[in-house]
């Protein structure tokens, strides 16, 4: 049985030597294929998403040693990832599509009736290792049967939970709740406490009881106790959203709503962003966020460097009045990674060879640590140790920003503490314990009234539920809000979304 995890503060977060330990698999550049060298060299051109900047050098070491093994000269198009979607469309519209992209559930639907897309049906049995590293479930999702348009991307569907300040409940005198019997009622009492009897010892008035983001980020494993959807649910056959259930929503915001009134909520909530509320955490004056198990070890850092007493533990999600709770849940394989349909068969082969080699043990560890003696080493003791290299070239970019085999967990470099490993492992299984998944996720996006409308309405009815939680609106005017909703879009959303279901589920 798996116990609840629970992270001592005193272990370093800077693993610079560590055991050896069977996680992502260390290698050393293998040798070239047979073919190797003997095959006319073909242009490639990938093109994944970018964040803060971060991208490979064109010389950089695994794009030579690709270039080598596979025999081709490959181009990685980095582009701003919060610009991407336009990118890609402005280069639809000039039929300059690059060779292997990542394609979101709207435009991979649209798109593969026009033949955008090389069918992996056919040639999957060719290359059994990417075929294998994903569930026939995640590779089917939004494909008419029978084909396979493109590859699954995402790893981890139940990555975040809470995390609470164990130190905190210590010096206030409430026991670390247990798992089976952790209720909302107990939530409403950590949070009063932390709000109210000085839970950092500071002898001030300086920290908040509990805190949500302007688009009620922060507050999902409520929503999940409260019995609302996370985002649709299935009931009876038929997919309804959450902005069709009043008597949940009514409970979900009048919670927030008395924490608002008794002054445990942040009164600036409703000018925050996410990371607003989680710059709150990291400087010790919020108790409880939710977060992934590595954040939990940066941040247990950050907050021992303020408080050397701080101790940041897993919280389950709280259990609501008719026994539900939940973890935020995400889909897996609802975004693709496609491979260009336009594009000469030799292209698309070499392309597929490629993607074979990733889902490998030896292109995981390569396209996530490295090369051994460059950015790892192995020392005498059988222990890895990280170079500094790691950290100029970014081995681990192409994982993180594009294409990963199944199930793999990101932190797990061959350097990385064993034991780091293994609390990861727990860390991921108690959240999976708590599933609470869209139903509609991914389909949603097909209907064109989503497309078209769903932005405005949300944005509208969370006016209402901001204007409830702080008082300036009644409970009663969230039946208005509903019905608007319903008559201004929300019907033919609904009605839209079903009919996906039923072709894609």
């Amino acid at each position: 049985m798996i116990k609840w995890v629970k992270l001592s503060i005193g272990l370093s977060l800077l693993f610079l030597v560590v055991a050896c330990s069977k996680n992502s698999g260390g290698v050393e550049p293998s040798k070239t294929g047979d073919t190797a060298g003997k095959r006319e060299v073909v242009a490639i051109t990938l093109m994944p998403p970018s964040w803060d900047g971060l991208k490979w050098r064109d010389d950089h070491p695994i794009i030579e040693y690709i270039n080598k093994k596979f025999d081709v000269k490959l181009k990685i198009m980095w582009t701003d990832g919060a610009t991407y979607k336009d990118k890609l469309n402005v280069l639809a519209a000039s039929g300059n599509l690059p060779d292997s992209y990542r394609v979101e559930p709207e435009n991979f639907v649209a798109w593969q009736k026009e033949g955008a897309f090389l069918d992996l049906e056919p040639l999957l049995p060719n290359y059994p290792t990417l075929s294998a590293t994903y569930p026939d479930e995640t590779w089917d999702l939004l494909n008419p049967k029978g084909n396979r348009y493109g590859m699954p991307m995402g790893t981890t569907p139940i990555r975040d939970s809470y995390q609470i300040r164990e130190d905190w409940l210590e010096n206030v005198g409430i026991p670390m709740p247990k798992e089976d019997s952790f209720t909302v009622d107990d939530f409403y009492k950590i949070i009063k406490a932390f709000g109210t009897a000085d839970p950092n010892k500071s002898g001030k008035k300086d920290t908040l009881g509990f805190s949500i983001s302007n688009d009620l980020g922060n507050s999902t494993q409520l929503k999940a106790a409260f019995g609302l959807a996370n985002g649709w649910q299935l009931v009876d056959g038929k997919l309804i959203s959450a902005y069709e259930q009043p008597k949940e929503m009514k409970d979900y915001l009048g919670f927030l709503h008395k924490l608002y009134a008794e002054d445990l909520l942040d009164k600036d909530f409703i000018n925050k962003v996410g990371l607003n509320v989680y710059g709150d955490f990291q400087a010790g004056r919020l108790g409880i966020y939710t977060s992934y198990s590595a954040a939990l070890r940066s941040d247990s850092e950050k907050l021992r460097s303020i408080q050397p007493s701080a101790k940041l533990v897993q919280l389950p999600p709280p259990i609501g009045p008719s026994g539900l709770r939940g973890n935020p849940t995400k889909i897996i394989g609802d975004n693709k990674i496609v491979i260009n349909g336009t594009i000469d068969k030799d292209k698309q082969a070499r392309i597929l060879e490629i993607y074979d080699w990733w889902a490998s043990d030896e292109g995981t560890s390569i396209m996530l640590n490295g090369f051994e003696d460059s950015h790892y080493k192995k020392n005498a003791d059988g222990n890895y140790e990280v170079l500094p290299l790691t950290e100029t070239d970014l081995p681990r970019l192409m994982t993180n920003f594009f294409f990963a085999r199944g199930g793999l967990n990101h932190s797990a470099f061959i350097y990385t503490d064993p034991t780091l490993i293994d609390f990861d492992k727990a860390y991921l299984a108690n959240n999976e314990k708590y599933p609470y998944p869209n139903a509609a996720a991914g389909i949603q996006a097909l209907s064109p009234a989503y497309q078209e409308k769903w932005k405005n309405l949300d944005i509208k009815f969370r006016e209402t539920q901001l204007k409830i939680i702080i008082g300036k609106e009644p409970m009663d005017s969230l039946e208005a809000a509903i019905s608007e909703w319903k008559t201004t879009g929300g019907d033919q959303i609904t009605k839209e979304i079903n009919e996906a279901y039923q072709t894609y589920k």
